[in-house]
Formats: C-alpha cells, structure tokens, sequence
C-alpha cells in the first residue's frame, strides 16, 4: 500500500503520540483570552534545543501569555529568562503564572524598544512577532548575542504564503511575504552563521553564530 505523506499527517501523528499537561493551563487561558499560543510540537522543539544548548540568559520577545517561556523552561530550568511582550492582559496573566519564578523577568514592552534599552547579552532567543519587524529585530538582537548563542525566529513561513508566488498570495499578506522572504534570504547568505528552517507548525528558522 502507497501511502501519502504531508506535514499536516505528521503533525497530526506527534500530536497524537502524546500530549502534556504541564502546558494545558496556559492553552485553556490562551483560548478563553483569544490570544495565540505555540503549538504543541513546535514547544517541543523550542524544548529540545534549549536543553541541549543550556543557555545561562534566555530572552523571549513576544511571550504573550508564556507558553514558549515555559518550553524554554522545560528545556533547561536554570536558564535566566526575560520575557517582553507589548500586551497589557497577557503581561498580567504572564507575571501571576511565573510569579515563583526567581529566574523569570518580565517586561512589558514592544521587542524593539526593549533591545534598544537594555545591555545585557544572551544564550538563546525565541522571537515570536509581527513578521514584518524580524529583520529590524534582528539587527538590534545580533549586538546582544554571545559567542555560540542560537535564536529562533517562529512562525517564519506566514502559512506557507513565503513558498508561493506573490500573485498567488493574497493581497493583505503580499507585504509580509516580501519582507520576511528578503530576511530569510538574508539570513541564509550570511556566511557567518548557521542557519536551518525547521518545518514544524508555522515553520521556525533557526539561527545560530559561527
């Protein structure tokens, strides 16, 4: 028997081999508030990597309620994390859900803004914004990023629009694409980095210096 095979089964299939509870208050939040969360195999992945890098300052810019912060958390609990995010309501949901957190900092503010203020350096960077500011994102984060440090920009496909012709693009996201697609190029042309698109969920392009 010939079987076909598609993302979508896949994802389906590793989302079926098991799921955990440790994320379900964050998901049953994210849903009543009507705010996006990082998917279930995507938070796997983000786990995954950290634990391996085990990275002493983490940042998370675009945190909103902090399932990807508790993915990074899972993957090495030592890491020192700041979380920055613009939103009012997920900024309080945020800091009363990590409230025992000691290693947790939470700042409520836009990424950029927050890059141009502090000076501080990281490990590892998850970044999970309005796709048309990671270029300018990037630019601010490189300064502020140690020697081996590895940063994952989610969501970099725009479902899918970036592998598409711009006339088969609809027209509210034709922006978008042509931004973020001169990023990924940018990106992979860099010859001082290491760069691979991870096609997990919304796809993630991960980064991380020579």
């Amino acid at each position: 028997m010939n079987v076909s095979f598609s993302p979508t089964i896949c994802e389906d299939f590793l989302k079926n081999l098991g799921s955990n509870a440790d994320y379900e208050i964050l998901r049953q939040a994210a849903e009543r508030m009507g705010v996006p969360s990082l998917e279930e195999n995507a938070c796997t992945a983000v786990t995954n990597i950290v634990s391996i890098k085990q990275p002493a300052k983490s940042i998370d810019i675009g945190c909103g309620i902090g399932v990807s912060s508790l993915a990074v958390l899972k993957g090495y609990p030592n890491t020192n994390l700041t979380a920055v995010d613009g939103n009012l309501e997920r900024g309080l949901f945020f800091q009363n859900y990590f409230r025992d957190y000691k290693n947790v900092s939470y700042y409520q503010m836009r990424g950029e803004q927050f890059l141009k203020t502090t000076d501080e350096k990281y490990d590892f960077a998850f970044i999970d914004t309005v796709k048309r500011e990671y270029s300018g994102i990037w630019q601010l984060l490189r300064p502020r990023l140690n020697k081996n440090a590895c940063v994952i920009f989610d969501d970099i496909l725009i479902y899918g629009y970036v592998m598409c012709q711009e006339c088969e693009t609809p027209y509210k996201y034709q922006s978008n694409r042509r931004e973020v697609l001169n990023f990924i190029y940018e990106i992979f042309e860099d010859a001082t980095l290491n760069t691979q698109l991870i096609p997990v969920n919304g796809g993630m392009l991960c980064i991380s210096l020579k």
